[in-house]
Parts: C-alpha cells; structure tokens; sequence
C-alpha cells in the first residue's frame, strides 16, 4: 500500500513539474505612432505583472520565468525607445525598455486572444517620470491606480483598461471621484489616437455577393481576407480589432454600420471582391462616401451593393444622403476618409501589381451611416477568370491583408497628426 502511494506521489510530480518548469514564451513589439509609441508584450497565456515606471525606463515584473527573444535587444528606427532588455531576479522575470529620453505612460490595458500588455507611451520633458506607488505597481488583476495628485505631470494609464470619452484620463480610487478640471481652464475635447478598427467583411449567409466562375463566392473571400487582416493589425499594433461578421451569416447594411458605431470604431473598412459584365475588367478600387458617384460604373456598383436583401424595395432618398454628407462634412471625415482610401489604394497598386483604377467616390449605404473615417475597396474583380484564378490562392489574399495592413498603418501615422 505504502509503495503504491509513494508510487502515485511519484507520478504526480512527474507530470505536475514540467508544468512548474514551462517557461512562458514573451513576445515584445513597438510601433510608433504620430505622437505615441506603443509597447505589446504578447504571451500564448496570460500572466500577473507589476509596472514600475522609472527614470529613463519602464520595468514590467513578470511572475515567473519568461522566455524572452533575447537578453537584450535594440529597438532600430523608434522615436522613444532605445533597447529592450530580460534578466530574471528570484521568482521574476523582469523586462525593461530602456527610453532615449524622458518618457511616460500614457495608457496600459490588457488584451485577450491572445493575451497582450499593451502599454502607450508619450515624449516627457520631465528629468523623471511620475514615482511609483510605494506598495509596488499595478498588476494585471489588482489594477488599482495611483492616488490622484496634484496637477500631475503626466496622464496615467486608466485602471480598468476601457476607452476613454475624448478627454485625459484622470485616476480614479475606490473611495475618491475623480479630480475635475479646474474651474478657470477648460478643458476642450479631443478626438483620440486610432484604438479601435471595425472590418467589415462584404456579402454572407443568403447573401452570396458576386459569383465567378469557378463558383468562388465573393461572401467567402472577402470573410477569410478580412481575418487575415484582423490578425495582422493586432499582431503588429495591439490595437483593437472588432468584425461585423466572424462567420458566414447575413448581417444588414445598416447593421454593419451601427456594429461599428455601438463599438466606437475610429476606422471603417469595408471589404469586397469586384464584379463587372465586361469580363476583360480587372484592378482594384478604393471608395469613400459621396452623394455624386465618380463615373457611371462607380454609380453602378454602389448601386448592386446598396441593394438591401431584407426589403429590395426599399431606397434611399436624396435628403437623407444630404444629410448624412452634410453631417459627416461637419466632422471632416470624409476628408479623412479620402485620405484613408489613398494610402490603401497606393498599397494595393504596389503590393499586388494590379492596375491602378484610382481612389473614387460613390453613394454606398454601408459608408454613410458610419461616425469615422470610412472606406470600401474591391479588391479585385472576380468576373475575371484571372484574378478569380488569384483569389483562390492564400498567398494572394496574404498580399492583400498585408497591402490593406500597410495603407491603414499610414492612415494612422496621419490622424496621429491631427489628435495632437
């Protein structure tokens, strides 16, 4: 008996150690934004961590040990941060990224699937960034604040990682409200960094959108391009990632957009496979919201895309669209989303190879009800046997993702600009 139990003890130490053993792959990123650079400490499993935000570096202390790409790496080409480092003290792992010059915590919040620490970071021309909390820092399940102080140097992180309403963030404890702005300053509000992107994978369910000729539907390409773009964007930035669809269901026009709005995206994009009666049309196109097409065949195909497969009969009436455009004038996004709309139609020109068929405008329904900047591109017509032939292959949709990718990237280098 004594020896079946040392026996069991035995075999239960042997299966529970590797796991005691395991170290937790880390993975570090930076990208730079206008007026930010953010830090992404990605993991295939979540993990507590303490902040400690120091002169000239910030210490992230990690429970147990981490497998880190390097005991110390440099960040090349980033405009606040110098190099990364690992060196592991008792039962932690501690990565500290070491700052050209003074720097500090803007924001940090957490991410799942996969589990990221996501940490903003803006230029200080403070000697010393804000101390620490003499108790230690905040951790990922505690999350509690500093104590407000007085006239703060810097914006600290939120504690509950949520979105903000335009305006600094302000600590907040338990037992305290938070410090309002002083009564003889006002304190405008102002439109925020890029944190959240709604993709909007064209057609699903009944709704098959263009078919070719190998009966590749347009409903099926445009729903795999859109989660290779998905994964790109919160590889690469950490941002904030929602879909109006995640499988093949229908979801209305209006729909798509209020998905977007409810969610307080700050950037719309709409993703679709072109069609054409002329068999011989091919390239890609990028749109932004207009009452006045470009061209008769812009017209034409906002038209076939505007068709509301819940009620066919239903229109779009002229004083409607004005007022929309009228509203989204006001807000400058249309100008924004021109701007949104060139830099993914230079990507996709150069990227992929394909003709240039230009950045238009045209009256799309799925444009017009969105409060961001929007666009829709059709990627490439799958009316033609070639470019259909294209479209079946995931190196070419991994092209277009990473084309999308890289013209939404600089779209956000631009309205960084703008929020200063």
């Amino acid at each position: 008996m004594k020896n079946s139990i040392k026996a069991g003890t035995f075999l239960v130490a042997f299966l529970v150690a590797p796991l005691l053993l395991a170290s937790m792959v880390i993975d570090f990123r930076s990208f730079d934004h206008e007026g930010y650079t953010r830090v992404v400490l990605q993991s295939e499993r979540s993990f507590t961590y303490k902040v400690q935000d120091q002169p000239g570096r910030l210490e992230v202390r990690i429970a147990g040990r981490a497998d880190f790409p390097a005991r110390s790496k440099a960040v090349p080409n980033s405009v606040l941060l110098e190099r990364v480092t690992c060196e592991y003290q008792g039962n932690e792992s501690v990565i500290t990224v070491h700052f050209k010059g003074g720097a500090a915590i803007k924001k940090n919040f957490v991410l799942e699937d996969p589990f990221r620490v996501v940490f903003d970071l803006v230029r200080s021309e403070l000697p010393a960034a804000v101390p620490p909390r003499t108790d230690g820092a905040v951790s990922a399940d505690e999350k509690k604040p500093d104590p407000p102080k007085e006239n703060p140097p810097a914006v600290p992180p939120r504690s509950d990682g949520r979105r903000g309403t335009g305006t600094p963030d302000v600590p907040v404890s338990q037992d305290r409200e938070a410090v309002p702005p002083r009564s003889d300053e006002a304190v405008p509000p102002r439109p925020k960094p890029i944190e959240t992107i709604c993709i909007d994978p064209g057609h699903g369910g009944e709704d098959f959108g263009a078919i070719g000729r190998s009966k590749l539907k347009e409903k099926d390409v445009t729903l795999k391009i859109a989660f290779k773009l998905k994964k790109l964007i919160e590889s690469k930035t950490g941002l904030r990632v929602i879909m109006t669809r995640d499988k093949d269901s229908e979801v209305s026009l209006n729909s798509r957009a209020s998905i977007a709005n409810n969610q307080l995206a700050q950037m719309f994009v709409s993703i679709h496979a072109n069609s054409s009666f002329r068999k011989s049309a091919y390239g890609s196109e990028t749109f932004f919201v207009s009452l006045q097409a470009t061209d008769p065949e812009a017209l034409e195909l906002a038209q076939k895309e505007n068709q509301n497969q819940e009620n066919p009969g239903e229109t779009i009436q002229n004083d409607e669209l004005k007022m929309i455009l009228w509203n989204m004038a006001q807000t400058e996004h249309i100008r924004e989303s021109s701007k949104l709309a060139e830099f993914i139609q230079n990507e996709l020109n150069e990227l992929l190879g394909t003709r240039n068929r230009g950045v238009k405008q045209a009256p799309f329904r799925v444009l017009m009800r969105t409060a961001m900047p929007a666009v829709l591109i059709e990627t490439v017509f799958i009316s033609n046997a070639a470019e259909e032939k294209k479209l079946l292959s995931d190196e070419f949709l991994d092209k277009i993702a990473s084309a999308i990718y890289n013209g939404i990237s600089k779209f956000i280098y631009y309205y960084g600009s703008l929020v200063k």
